[in-house]
């Protein structure tokens, strides 16, 4: 019987037939981790910069205006999904516009107006309340009689796969602009 046993071990331990296919079953779960971590790390770099990218255009855009109409910011907003483009803002997204404004002899600015839309993702601007001092960034210090357009751009951005390794999160950038053609003070109509 020990004979047969040690035949057999010498037999197996030689034998190389499905060594490829065992390497290839161990292998495998990590290389379908690396190609999914970088697929998704690649589509979120992307979406960082379209997000980027839009506000920088919506504010430029919403401060080349001489006034602001609801027609002319909902063009703007129309715009947002070529910019977008291959991803949807829809439910997905939200652009908010605001007006900022330091009167003469003013100690703070204030928000004057705010238009929102591009997209249906509920989202709150971080800069304030209309008729509110605004929150700005650390640094940022208005002179009187100094208008600013500020875009806040929101994208819910959810991993195509599986949410296990990235989660749904909410990318957020805002873009500053003077405008150059006058105040934008007067709430849009």
């Amino acid at each position: 019987m020990s004979r047969t046993r040690h035949w057999l071990v010498r037999r197996l331990w030689g034998a190389h037939g499905g060594m490829a296919m065992v390497e290839f079953a161990l292998v495998l779960p990590v290389l379908m981790t690396l190609f999914y971590g970088t697929v998704e790390v690649t589509r979120y770099i992307l979406i960082t910069q379209k997000v980027e990218k839009l506000a920088h255009s919506v504010a430029d855009l919403t401060a080349q205006s001489d006034t602001a109409t609801v027609a002319t910011l909902n063009q703007v907003l129309a715009a947002a999904s070529d910019i977008m483009s291959p991803y949807v803002m829809g439910a997905d997204g939200r652009i908010i516009i605001s007006s900022l404004y330091r009167a003469p002899n003013g100690a703070q600015a204030t928000i004057n107006w705010r238009h929102e839309g591009g997209g249906t993702l509920a989202a709150a601007s971080l800069v304030g309340l209309v008729g509110a001092t605004p929150n700005m960034q650390a640094g940022f210090v208005f002179d009187e009689r100094e208008n600013v357009i500020v875009a806040e751009v929101y994208y819910r951005f959810s991993p195509l796969i599986s949410s296990q390794f990235f989660g749904t999160t909410t990318i957020y950038r805002a873009a500053y602009y003077k405008p150059r053609f006058g105040a934008l003070l007067t709430a849009p109509t």
